[in-house]
């Protein structure tokens, strides 16, 4: 498309057609800074909490440099071939991608059971489809998908998010440069006119819709799709356009504007590094908090541009940015970011827990991978003559990357699903959906209640069942034991809600966990209403960690009275067992490797020091409660030591790392009933005795 020129803005040519871009060793050095936080942040390294923040420079410096590149192109030559664009894209992104794919295609299958390869092949297919973070933003609608963070390809939605940017971003360069009017005289055979003010502020209008967008989720419900999405991520990439565009500052023009200039830059990598040091997971973001990291990415990048031509931006921040581990951590940073985070988890996954020494060990390992990807694939293809000159050939390089990449993982999904369907693995494969419905309980990001009456709705006598996921998977028991007497049992239950007065933070979410209050507060008058004849409760211990510990006992007992004044009276459900790693997983991959199943997946039937100390505050709340019982079924959940996950040759007692499978909680329906039993017979207003008792001891060693 040719289109009318005008005289061109003062902003850096970044880019010609046919003409290498001048090298600029702060660009360099910002993208070593970028990866290196991500890479530390992963490795657990002390000091680097918030080094997730890396991504969003990713995303500034993107939108700075691909737009400079677009915008110029068109100033410049009148034009703006797209084939030239995408084949450049494709030459530098999917050779690399690729290879990671085929790489974690072979570990996984080697290394990975049958179940778990299905998932990780999903993530596969989404990737080579350049969707990925959408995938991930889906699964964590799932309040019982499995942990996000033990996919080896989890990273890759900055990836996809990037792609995306990349495949949308030229048109609505064109679109802002010359409009749809221009876009009709051009087919027309006229040349319309470049407006980059226009421009400009079609940059500032997506900036401001999709950083609105962005808030907007992050208050909603629906925060994981601020974070993944990319529509709440655009505006990181239009603020990183809008400083390509902003009149150049030469240092020599003026010297108080460019002393301006540098002290701006200087305070953009402080504002980086900062929010790499004091960010962490308890920070909501994105939101608010990721303007820091992309406005500091800005204003350094605008130092640098202050000194065109050179290698380095003038005096110390320039020397600062092209240090040469730096320069050497920006020309991997791609492939560094590629490979750091498979390797990683596949060595979690094969070894278990690592020490902070073994990670950085793994990512300077990583480190030579990504050598060997930049030296091998990814400065070869990127580089190649035929494929440079020819534009279709890039193209055509595109498709056949994706074509193959797509083959190969929908070909390992279907390997894995087979596997996992083979007559050895069908049990752990089923084992991971035996559980009730999910219409019975509020998701994580819901506030409304999601109730189910099961048993005899008629019935004068009712219980109700109350709590998180850890009440949900006794909903089986608390069913059959209430069909067996003719009682109406309702659930009243939301996932990671804990049985708590408290606000908690919750670590998925980023935030603290409100809506979890807003539950409880409609749980709360709906229980009044039902004025049940028992409540039966349920909690997860981990539910209780991010609620200060010398709250335990009074959060506890505020709870129970407010369940007690509602009810005749409350049985409390000691939290079970937690092997804390996916037993159907790991049952599947013994099967897979010829292991003996039944003794190689165990785990010390002693509680943690966390189960201890929830379990002694329950005990302690409700001895001030008259009319709660305690109960302990860690017994008949471990009856021996190590504890077994598989009972027989055909019941899994875990779903996953923590949930009972429905099949396998149903067999605890005599011994619950007994003490549900129990419990009514005692609903006469006396107040209840813990039916199980930590000793004291016990007590005294958790400090509660």
């Amino acid at each position: 498309m040719t289109v009318r020129t005008r005289q061109p803005l003062s902003f850096e040519p970044l880019r010609v057609p046919g003409e290498r871009p001048s090298f600029r060793g702060d660009i360099e050095g910002l993208r070593g800074i970028a990866v290196l936080l991500v890479v530390l942040y992963h490795a657990g390294v002390p000091g680097f909490a918030g080094g997730y923040i890396g991504v969003d420079v990713f995303f500034a410096l993107s939108g700075y440099l691909i737009t400079g590149i677009l915008v110029a192109e068109v100033e410049q030559t009148g034009r703006l071939d797209f084939a030239r664009f995408y084949a450049r894209r494709a030459r530098r992104l999917l050779p690399a991608v690729a290879v990671l794919l085929l790489a974690v295609a072979a570990f996984g299958y080697v290394f990975y059971a049958p179940i778990e390869q299905f998932t990780i092949a999903k993530t596969s297919l989404a990737t080579a489809a350049y969707v990925s973070n959408f995938f991930f933003a889906t699964e964590a609608t799932d309040y019982l998908a499995a942990d996000a963070e033990t996919n080896p390809l989890l990273h890759t939605w900055s990836l996809s998010v990037e792609e995306q940017f990349y495949l949308g971003w030229p048109l609505l360069v064109v679109l802002g440069l010359v409009g749809l009017r221009g876009l009709r005289r051009a087919r027309d055979g006229e040349a319309p006119a470049v407006r980059v003010r226009t421009f400009v502020g079609v940059m500032i209008a997506v900036s401001v819709v999709s950083f609105a967008a962005s808030l907007w989720l992050m208050d909603s419900l629906r925060t994981h799709w601020a974070f993944f999405a990319s529509p709440p991520r655009a505006w990181e990439f239009a603020l990183g356009g809008i400083g390509a565009l902003v009149p150049r500052v030469r240092l020599g023009d003026d010297r108080a504007t460019a002393l301006g200039a540098r002290a701006l830059g200087w305070a953009g990598l402080a504002a980086i590094i900062a929010a790499g040091a004091l960010y962490s997971a308890q920070t909501p973001f994105p939101g608010w908090a990721a303007v820091i990291p992309v406005v500091g990415t800005i204003l350094a990048l605008r130092a640098g541009a202050a000194a065109p031509g050179a290698a380095v931006p003038g005096r110390a921040l320039g020397r600062a940015l092209g240090w040469a581990p730096l320069q050497v951590a920006g020309r991997l940073s791609y492939s560094w970011y590629l490979w750091h985070w498979p390797v990683l988890v596949f060595a979690v996954g094969v070894f278990g827990e690592l020490s902070l020494a073994v990670r950085v060990g793994l990512m300077v390992l990583a480190l030579g991978l990504a050598e060997a990807s930049y030296r091998l694939v990814e400065d070869p293809v990127r580089h190649h003559r035929g494929l440079a000159r020819r534009p279709a050939y890039g193209l055509a390089l595109m498709a056949a990357i994706t074509i193959g990449s797509v083959a190969l993982s929908a070909g390992w999904w279907r390997v894995a699903d087979a596997a996992a369907s083979a007559p050895d693995q069908v049990l752990f494969a089923s084992a991971v959906q035996d559980r009730d419905s999910f219409d019975c309980i509020t998701g994580i990001e819901g506030t409304d209640l999601e109730t189910c009456v099961l048993g005899d709705s008629t019935s004068t006598t009712t219980v109700v069942l109350y709590g998180d996921s850890h009440a949900h998977h006794l909903m089986s028991v608390a069913e059959r034991v209430a069909g067996e007497r003719g009682w109406r049992l309702e659930t009243v239950m939301k996932s990671s809600c804990a049985a708590i007065n408290g606000t908690r933070w919750h670590d998925r979410l980023g935030r603290d966990y409100v809506e979890c209050d807003e539950w409880k507060t409609r749980a709360q008058a709906h229980i009044r209403a039902v004025a049940p004849d028992l409540v039966l409760v349920g909690s997860s211990s981990n539910g209780f960690v991010n609620i200060n510990r010398s709250r335990w006992v009074a959060g506890i007992r505020q709870e129970l009275e407010w369940l007690r004044e509602a009810s005749s009276a409350v049985l409390l459900f000691r939290d079970v067992p937690r092997p804390d790693y996916d037993v159907p997983g790991c049952l599947s991959m013994a099967a897979w490797r010829g292991k003996d199943v039944s003794e190689d997946c165990v785990f010390p039937a002693s509680p943690r020091e966390v189960e201890e100390a929830v379990f002694a505050a329950e005990v302690a709340a409700a001895r001030q409660v008259p009319g709660v019982s305690v109960v302990d079924i860690r017994d008949a959940v471990c009856d021996t030591d190590p504890c077994t996950t598989l009972r027989g040759d055909s019941l899994v007692v875990w779903r996953d790392s923590n949930h009972l499978t429905a099949s396998f909680a149903r067999t605890l329906t005599p011994v619950l009933a007994e003490h549900i039993d129990d419990a009514l017979a005692r609903a006469d207003g006396i107040r209840g005795t813990p039916v199980t008792e930590p000793e004291g001891p016990e007590l005294v060693r958790t400090g509660l």
